[in-house]
């Protein structure tokens, strides 16, 4: 939903297999038989993506569309995102076993690629949110927020841009402990993999990986660090309750807006759901 346009959706949901398979690509190098059994893989996901995960977003964006012309509350907003999040879950399970299956092909040379990778995309990371100053990062913060708020709002008047000024800006968000936490995923990840690609065979080889994966998702949503888990909760909070605020600001005709926005995204889905 953060991408710019209705249509863009539907492009880049038809051409995902394509885009997730570069993807992969550039993190380890895939190789031999690896590259068409990503390609099926990613075939068959995106199959059954169609058809159990695509009615759920219609279900949700109809509830939206009910929702948008109202005051909302916090824990509505926090409603919503949870379940987006099961939703994303639900597809990582569903995609474990030949996940597990590739992740076991992988050799030492494709694993330093991931490292390399997670090094490279780390120094963007950094470059972003690390190297500049509280305020210019405030700023990149706004600019990157009104312009996602203004795909479904249109344009926010001044008094609604100040509130999203607030909200941004008395945000618990920390660049420096976030960043920690994902070089912990990231080595977590690393460690993760090698285990699975180093272990032996077996008939139990499969079972263990799986449980090594199930695990691994576990720990990147529900870091084993007691004050990071803390710090996530007071972000997500915070965020719900700033997004509250900002809707509740807004004019009815702003809130059809996004109504409109939401029944085109309805209908794209509706679409994409029909199609092979």
């Amino acid at each position: 939903m953060t991408l710019s346009g209705c249509s863009t959706i539907k492009v880049v949901y038809n051409n995902s297999g394509d885009l997730i398979y570069w993807w992969l690509d550039g993190y380890a190098d895939l190789q031999g038989e690896q590259k068409q059994f990503t390609r099926d893989t990613l075939t068959e996901l995106q199959r059954w993506h169609r058809q159990q995960q695509l009615p759920e977003y219609v279900a949700l964006l109809k509830r939206m569309q009910t929702m948008a012309p109202n005051n909302i509350t916090p824990a509505q907003v926090c409603a919503v995102t949870e379940e987006m999040k099961g939703s994303f879950i639900r597809l990582l399970q569903h995609i474990e076993p030949p996940t597990v299956q590739l992740v076991a092909q992988l050799n030492p040379e494709q694993l330093r690629n991931v490292r390399q990778r997670f090094e490279k995309t780390n120094k963007t990371w950094k470059e972003d949110w690390l190297d500049p100053n509280a305020q210019e990062r405030l700023r990149y913060r706004v600019k990157q927020s009104t312009s996602r708020l203004e795909d479904f709002y249109g344009r926010l008047d001044k008094p609604q841009r100040d509130i999203l000024q607030q909200w941004l800006s008395n945000s618990s968000f920390d660049p420096a402990f976030s960043y920690a936490e994902r070089e912990r995923r990231q080595a977590d990840t690393i460690q993760t993999l090698q285990r699975m690609a180093q272990d032996g065979g077996g008939a139990n080889k499969q079972e263990n990986n799986q449980a090594l994966m199930r695990a691994l998702v576990e720990r990147s949503f529900n870091s084993p660090n007691e004050r990071f888990r803390s710090y996530s909760k007071t972000l997500f909070q915070e965020n719900c309750v700033g997004f509250a605020k900002l809707h509740n600001s807004t004019t009815p005709e702003q809130r059809q807006r996004m109504v409109d926005t939401l029944r085109s995204y309805e209908a794209d889905f509706t679409l994409l759901m029909t199609q092979k």
